[in-house]
């Protein structure tokens, strides 16, 4: 970066949800921001701007936006944010540092833990993002932020840990922008207990009767795991504390339908489920910690249809 204190620009990989707000918010709090956005949702932006609905607010955003990471032109200055999807990120950051180099700058507001070890055998500079926003992508060119009075909170931290100014930097921006957000020397233990929180979402998507037991026992698993496995983390109480703020509100009088994984399948898109619930499962073999809920979980998002609880966790 030119200046180690000051991103210039935000290059923002994956304009769904979470990309399409935070960058939304970001472009029009006055950072310059180019979005990386695919398919219908890309050339909609690209032809009408990108529409961005709060409770509060409806834009019309021009943002600049590429249909490729190729497609980019770095520059100094730059700080790429990557919000894909986990089963994108690898192949989403090959492309990033073929063309940038392993010098730029990676904010990874992606769910789970493995994104910021990938991107650290890549990238010399690497944050991790704490992201809790309730931010929906359905309809190409238009991303809803359902959270109010605070839209997002945003908490960011150097891989593994430790400080750097341009981090400082960038939550000023976020702050400026609406976001809450805190940068923090040990961002490790809150991404944990985001990930023990997103156990739930493949639940959410595939099941039609009782999910939230069915996602309560997924999460109580997930405890299990992290606790036999050494991996610290705050307390889910202490995370609804740093989030309360992002209150449940409507748009059109409506609440937030569905969270990431619903979404997913929504579009017809494959899910993030092996990469969540299933890593949990898989930390969980290793450290002798029977998991299996999380595992039919993942069984079932292979081939995911609507179901009832009993018949996923009889399978």
């Amino acid at each position: 970066m030119a200046d180690d204190n000051a991103p210039e620009r935000l290059l923002v990989i994956g304009a769904g949800a979470v990309g399409g707000a935070v960058g939304g918010l970001l472009h029009s709090s006055g950072l310059p921001v180019v979005l990386v956005a695919r398919g219908p949702h890309g050339a909609a932006i690209r032809r009408d701007g990108l529409s961005l609905r709060t409770p509060a607010q409806r834009l019309r955003l021009p943002i600049p936006s590429v249909p490729r990471i190729s497609a980019l032109a770095p520059r100094p200055g730059d700080v790429a944010l990557l919000a894909t999807k986990l089963q994108d990120a690898e192949v989403a950051m090959d492309e990033l540092v073929a063309l940038a180099g392993p010098t730029l700058p990676i904010v990874c507001a992606v769910n789970g833990v493995d994104g910021e070890r990938w991107a650290a055998q890549r990238f010399h500079s690497v944050a991790s993002m704490l992201v809790w926003i309730p931010a929906v992508h359905l309809i190409p060119g238009e991303v809803r932020i359902y959270g109010a009075p605070c839209p997002a909170v945003l908490d960011v931290g150097l891989y593994p840990s430790g400080d750097a100014p341009w981090i400082d930097a960038l939550c000023d921006h976020l702050r400026r922008a609406g976001f809450d957000a805190l940068p923090r020397r040990d961002i490790r233990p809150w991404k944990l207990a985001k990930w023990i929180t997103n156990l739930g979402g493949a639940a959410q998507a595939l099941i039609t009767d009782d999910w939230h037991s069915v996602a309560l026992a997924a999460r109580a698993e997930g405890e299990q795991v992290l606790g036999a496995a050494g991996l610290d983390h705050v307390s889910q109480r202490e995370l609804l504390e740093r989030t309360k703020a992002v209150g449940a509100a409507t748009i059109d009088g409506e609440h937030r339908p569905g969270g990431s994984t619903w979404q997913s399948r929504a579009r017809g898109r494959p899910l993030e489920t092996p990469w969540i619930e299933g890593a949990m499962a898989a930390l969980g073999r290793r450290v002798g910690v029977a998991t299996p809920v999380l595992d039919a979980l993942s069984r079932a998002a292979e081939r995911p249809r609507p179901r009832r609880a009993a018949e996923l966790l009889g399978s």
